[in-house]
């Protein structure tokens, strides 16, 4: 039985949101866990940014997984779409880190 592509592509998406939201969920717990033990910890405070960094890279990841689909299924529009999306959020990032701090 042929498994459809774009059933093929959304079961991959589902996996690395999955994978993505497990990952920043134990970093995140394990981070908050570290600071109420070790209050200050540069080891509490690393983990708990590689978690939130996790959690806002997985919708990212999602985005740029969905491109390489739809460039898999060659739907020339879809991939067009997505790729504005894509650019605007790497945009919307890049203007985040270099605004004033």
């Amino acid at each position: 039985m042929s498994v459809d592509p774009l059933e093929r592509t959304e079961a991959r998406i589902g996996r690395l949101l999955t994978i993505g939201t497990r990952v920043s969920t134990t970093l995140l717990t394990v981070g908050l866990v570290a600071s109420f033990l070790m209050p200050g910890s540069s080891v509490a405070r690393s983990l708990l940014a590689l978690g939130l960094l996790t959690l806002m890279a997985t919708p990212l990841a999602r985005v740029a997984a969905t491109v390489v689909g739809f460039l898999g299924q060659r739907d020339w529009w879809f991939v067009l779409y997505t790729s504005i999306v894509l650019v605007l959020l790497l945009v919307s990032i890049a203007a985040a880190f270099s605004g004033p701090s």
